[in-house]
C-alpha cells in the first residue's frame, strides 16, 4: 500500500493513507483508499486543472527510512560520547 498526499492549485493538502490502484489518467489521477476515521473505502479522482502536484510514497519505503533515521541519529549521538 502507499500513502499519497496532493497538493492543490488552491493551497489545500490532502493525505491518504492505504491508496491502492494508483492509476495516471488523460485528465489527472485515480485511486482507491480506505478513510481512516470511517474505514470505508472509496475511489478517488482528481483533475490536473486542481491540483499543483502529489507526492506518493510506499508505506513499507516510509518505514524503512525511519528506522534508518533513527539507526543514524543513534549513531550521531554516539560519537559525541
Amino acid at each position: 500500500m502507499k500513502e499519497l498526499i496532493v497538493f492543490t492549485n488552491n493551497g489545500q493538502t490532502y493525505h491518504f493513507s492505504e491508496v491502492t490502484n494508483f492509476r495516471p489518467t488523460t485528465t489527472g489521477f485515480s485511486f482507491t483508499y480506505t478513510g481512516k476515521a470511517t474505514g470505508v473505502t472509496r475511489e478517488a479522482v482528481f483533475n490536473n486543472t486542481s491540483t499543483a502536484g502529489y507526492a506518493l510514497v510506499d508505506e513499507e519505503d516510509k518505514k524503512v527510512m525511519k528506522e534508518l533515521k533513527e539507526i543514524g541519529k543513534t549513531f550521531s549521538d554516539s560519537r559525541r560520547l
